[in-house]
């Protein structure tokens, strides 16, 4: 899946998304920088039961992600470690 704002998702991201409108939706409406860290993070993690993990816990993460200066919690983004 390529989304709106042309940045490509992986096939397993992509049906993550897809099976839940609300999910897809706030997706779309993240900054491309934003939804390129999403992919990074599901796709740099640390083996298949990591990225099912991550997988699992998508939809709702996306909905509720807000964006913060990375001041606030010392990481350049807030699913990165530091």
């Amino acid at each position: 899946m390529i989304t709106a704002r042309g940045v490509a998702v992986p096939d397993d991201m992509a049906a993550v998304l897809q099976a839940d409108d609300a999910a897809l939706a706030a997706f779309e409406a993240l900054r491309p920088d934003d939804q390129r860290v999403y992919v990074d993070w599901v796709t740099k993690s640390g083996g298949k039961e990591q990225r099912a993990e991550r997988l699992s816990g998508l939809a709702d993460h996306v909905q509720v992600y807000q964006r913060r200066p990375a001041e606030e919690h010392g990481s350049p983004h807030p699913l990165l470690d530091v």
